[in-house]
């Protein structure tokens, strides 16, 4: 308050001298151009210039301005974690979401932007761009403690921990450190919406065409030697299924190489030059 009331009194006093100023000059003749009346105009805009000034320096924020982080605020979240472990430890994880009374579950899980459900609602089809083959199976936990697939409408509380992790479908390894296979599936750019992955467990001396059998997404030729279609996406005459293992492209007899644990096979649509 000090500061805008010798702001005023500032710019009464300036105003003041600036009548003085204007008084005298009407007492000069009429015809004259004097030099007072050349300087009265700068010498407004130099006041008016330095009255902006100090008052855009003693501007003060608004409490309203002011970020305002409360504990209560930050509390009333949830976390939603991506457990990838062995078998998926790039795809690991973890963001918060807001809590609001009556959410479930399966809301929860949907509202993270990760999960896709079946088409019966009853299990995860898939978290980000990975799905699972029927080696594998998604399993949730709540507050660290495993969720049936039946309890997906149980409610959540502020500050539960909801985790999505990866088991063997036969769930009778508990304890045994499994290696897996990824097929990554890509529209390039043909299809740049067409980004998938498929991760299975890891079988010795499987083959790349093993891999692209049992992820249930490619459909191979009736002798096995070349890939028809993929996401039940048939290439045009001028374009074909690129198949490469750790970016690497395959020769034509490729699809019999050998793979080893966290080998990634791809497939990818590409024009024919």
């Amino acid at each position: 308050m000090t500061k805008v009331t010798a702001l005023i009194l500032f710019f009464i006093e300036e105003c003041a001298i600036i009548e003085l100023m204007d008084n005298r000059v009407n007492d000069f003749t009429q015809g004259g151009v004097t030099y007072m009346m050349k300087t009265i105009p700068v010498y407004i805009g130099l006041c008016l210039l330095i009255l902006a000034v100090l008052t855009s320096c003693t501007r003060e924020p608004k409490p309203s301005e002011q970020p305002v982080v409360s504990d209560k605020d930050s509390a009333n979240t949830i976390t939603v974690a991506i457990d990838g472990s062995t078998f998926l430890p790039d795809a690991t994880k973890s963001i918060k979401r807001d809590f609001s009374e009556g959410l479930t579950l399966k809301k929860a899980l949907l509202n993270s932007g990760l999960v896709d459900f079946t088409a019966d609602g009853k299990r995860i089809q898939s978290v980000g761009e990975v799905s699972l083959d029927s080696s594998l199976s998604w399993a949730v936990k709540l507050n660290g403690k495993d969720i049936k697939q039946e309890n997906w409408d149980i409610e959540l509380h502020a500050k539960d921990e909801v985790t999505i992790y990866v088991k063997a479908a036969d769930s009778g390894g508990d304890g045994v450190v499994y290696q897996t296979t990824l097929l990554k599936v890509s529209g390039g750019s043909v299809m740049p919406n067409l980004k998938r992955q498929y991760a299975g467990i890891y079988v010795q001396e499987c083959t790349v065409r093993d891999v692209l059998k049992s992820s249930g997404v490619v459909r191979m030729s009736e002798n096995n030697k070349y890939v028809v279609a993929v996401e039940n996406v048939i290439p045009r005459v001028n374009e074909r299924w690129v198949i490469m293992v750790n970016n690497k492209e395959l020769m034509e007899n490729g699809l019999d190489m050998k793979l080893s644990p966290r080998d990634a096979v791809k497939l990818e649509l590409a024009k024919v030059s």
